[in-house]
């Protein structure tokens, strides 16, 4: 499960708890080969993603890549139902979605090596994503970025509908990604039968935090119908039927 990130900023949307829940975050400047492949590689990223998010700062609309990715996004959106969450870093959402100050400068500029057609759906992009509801960091500029960052990852989590497990600091550490693919190929792909998998080996090893990246990686493609129960030879069975009721 992926979503796609248009930035001309470093913005540190990535981070454990998504990664942990199976989403991969793409952005153009990292993620990607570079060279001239970079724009149909990052293109076919949106395209696959589940939302998109665009962080408009002061100088996005410099960028003839940041605007075709818009123009992308909104593709994605109006024929595949793609979320869009724009994100206005450092300016209004009315500048983008008015094409204002450094936004009209920017498309006044491109005219010079670009025709009517690309520069009409730059700003009718511009435009629809302007309008829609998303967070407005410019309009807050005393509130910290750490809170800021969470609540979109919180927001990003909730949308994609995944029941992320977070490991507590108690658990064993898992270094070794390997472990997680060799439970998930075991597992095989999604069928109308009942599978078990036993995960054994001394205490201490890291067995319930490869149990919980499993369940998180798994989780997402059952939506709501997935439950995780802990410490079951502590508890009673009526106690933990209730628990997955």
């Amino acid at each position: 499960m992926t979503i796609a990130l248009s930035s001309l900023i470093p913005f540190p949307i990535r981070n454990p708890p998504m990664i942990d829940a199976g989403i991969r975050a793409f952005r153009d400047d990292e993620e990607l080969s570079t060279g001239e492949e970079i724009g149909g590689q990052l293109l076919q990223a949106i395209q696959h993603s589940k939302i998109s998010i665009p962080i408009f700062s002061r100088g996005y609309a410099d960028s003839p890549w940041c605007l075709r990715e818009l123009v992308k996004m909104v593709e994605s959106k109006n024929t595949g139902g793609q979320k869009i969450m724009p994100i206005f870093y450092d300016v209004a959402p009315s500048e983008v979605k008015y094409q204002k100050d450094h936004y009209s400068n920017a498309i006044v500029s491109h005219r010079k090596r670009f025709n009517d057609e690309t520069i009409n759906n730059w700003k009718a992009a511009l435009k629809e994503v302007g309008e829609l509801m998303g967070w407005d960091l410019h309009g807050k500029p005393n509130r910290g970025k750490g809170e800021f960052l969470k609540e979109v990852v919180n927001k990003v989590l909730t949308e994609l509908r995944t029941a992320y497990v977070e490991v507590s600091d108690c658990f064993v550490k898992v270094d070794n990604d390997n472990d997680v693919d060799e439970i998930i190929r075991m597992i095989g792909p999604q069928n109308n039968e009942t599978k078990i998998v036993g995960i054994h080996g001394i205490g201490g090893v890291g067995k319930t935090t490869l149990a919980i990246f499993v369940y998180n990686q798994l989780s997402r493609d059952f939506v709501d119908n997935c439950c995780i129960l802990y410490d079951m030879r502590t508890q009673n069975i009526t106690d933990l039927q209730k628990q997955l009721i």
